[in-house]
């Protein structure tokens, strides 16, 4: 049996076909476009489902389809739009960029109280999640408030498309900050405080939930046959925890893109008085903690479009400068500063720069800094009870050796590093695989389809080195963060 991942992201869609030993027999990618001001970002959804037409034919085109059993979504959450009765989008997507919902944030903070919110959906209140912006629609789209049949996010617009199916699963529910984790329904409190009804809102199904079979329009546009099962998905991040093996309690999933997202695994909600994002893991019984360093694949990116070159250039260079950085300090809040801080406003910062540094002893000091900032959020873990020991690492940052043993020696974890690049679709395929019965579990499924390599271990010096760093950078956070604000 073949199972088809599918990744509807922000910017593009990927399709990975896998059979049951996880090996990828074929793959393809489509992006499409963002339209932004400043601070509305949108996008459009029928771009999602075309995309995938065009990914999944291209991932299947040099396969047996007739071997294809099921297929499942991984995707981005709080990308937000109205459809009609028939499951047609009516609006522009309302991504989760977007920041024009900033006042209805703190509107419902003032209302339902930003503490009660969080230990209903495991988030504080946020204008980039959807009831902040159902509230903006409310009060500044009143005619399209009113014709939306339903407010949908990525997961049940696909869904609709491919079976004909309104549903979501519990991790995108949650992120749209109108779902209460612990009762498993709609929140009573925000819903009617936003002005909605449930049946304005999608069917919640567990992950993996057979959702049925292709739809005859769908099979035909994807070319596949219609006996194709469809089970319900996931978010990506937590579809990206189950592609990396992170599929028991005290696992701990460490994913470097734009943001860091640091995700690890619990037997029990963890709500926290520093706000770590609790949810659903795909895993019966077990649940997700979340938490995100805004700026840290996106602060190299930065670096690197200013100072020319590529990645490989930089991580070369700073591969060399340990020593000639060792005074030099990168504060990486180019995006503001995520968890610890929850601090938007704060801005980033440079010290102990001279007139022999070079470009490499900035780009070194900025990974570390991204690195510090990482075990600022482990500790963060271990301060409720959660200690990590080892990480699963995917992303860009786990391709340089260079970030990579930063991390490690900073972290004192154990890091395993995946050879399939494309975990969100590799944890969407084998949400197929263990829903269709090819594995009586994930954690049966991990054994054969996810493929890790241990990173080199730390050595002493650079231990040594960094935990006498780390306190450096730490003292001069606390002395800046009121400084370098906006």
């Amino acid at each position: 049996m073949y199972f088809i991942g599918l990744d509807v992201g922000t910017t593009g869609t990927k399709a990975v076909v896998t059979d049951e030993g996880g090996i990828t027999l074929g793959s393809a990618y489509k992006d499409y476009p963002l339209h932004s001001d400043g601070v509305r970002v949108t996008q459009n959804a029928d771009d999602w489902w075309n995309a995938a037409v065009y990914a999944v034919r291209g991932a299947t085109k040099d396969i047996d389809r007739s071997k294809i059993a099921a297929i499942s979504l991984s995707t981005q959450a709080a990308s937000m739009l109205c459809t009609d009765k028939d499951g047609n989008a009516i609006s522009e997507v309302i991504t989760w960029m977007d920041s024009r919902a900033s006042a209805e944030a703190r509107e419902l903070s003032d209302a339902i109280g930003a503490e009660r919110i969080y230990k209903i959906s495991g988030w504080l209140p946020n204008p980039v999640l959807d009831a902040a912006k159902i509230l903006w629609l409310r009060d500044n789209e009143p005619r399209l408030f009113a014709a939306a049949h339903k407010f949908v996010t990525t997961l049940e617009f696909m869904n609709m498309k491919l079976c004909r199916r309104c549903v979501i699963d519990p991790t995108n529910a949650a992120m749209r900050q109108l779902y209460d984790i612990t009762s498993g329904k709609w929140s009573e409190p925000v819903l009617s405080y936003i002005g909605i009804t449930e049946d304005r809102l999608p069917e919640v199904l567990p992950i993996g939930a057979d959702l049925g079979t292709l739809c005859p329009e769908a099979a035909a546009e994807l070319s596949l046959p219609c006996g194709v099962h469809v089970y319900n998905g996931a978010h990506d991040q937590y579809c990206a925890a189950v592609g990396c093996g992170a599929v028991e309690a005290g696992d701990m999933l460490l994913a470097t893109g734009t943001t860091w997202v640091i995700l690890g695994i619990t037997s029990s909600p963890l709500y926290t008085d520093n706000h770590i994002s609790p949810g659903i893991h795909p895993t019966k019984g077990l649940y997700g903690a979340l938490a995100s360093i805004v700026s840290a694949g996106s602060a190299l990116n930065w670096y690197r479009n200013i100072c020319g070159g590529d990645f490989a250039s930089l991580d070369a260079e700073a591969s060399l400068c340990r020593d000639s950085a060792a005074s030099l300090f990168v504060l990486p809040y180019v995006c503001g500063a995520g968890f610890p801080h929850m601090r938007p406003d704060l801005r980033g910062a440079m010290f102990g720069l001279d007139a022999g540094h070079k470009r490499g002893d900035i780009a070194r000091a900025l990974m570390e800094g991204v690195a510090f900032e990482a075990a600022g959020v482990l500790d963060g873990f271990a301060a409720h009870g959660m200690k990590i020991d080892r990480l699963m690492m995917t992303g860009g940052a786990a391709r340089s050796e260079l970030w990579t043993g930063i991390v490690q020696s900073v972290t004192g974890c154990e890091i395993y590093r995946m050879r399939e690049k494309e975990t969100c679709c590799m944890g969407a395929a084998m949400t197929a695989a263990v829903s269709c019965g090819a594995f009586a579990d994930y954690s049966d499924c991990k054994r054969v389809m996810v493929k890790a390599d241990a990173a080199p271990g730390a050595s002493k010096a650079d231990i040594e080195f960094y935990l006498e760093k780390r306190a450096r950078y730490e003292k001069l956070v606390a002395g800046l963060k009121d400084f370098y604000t906006v």
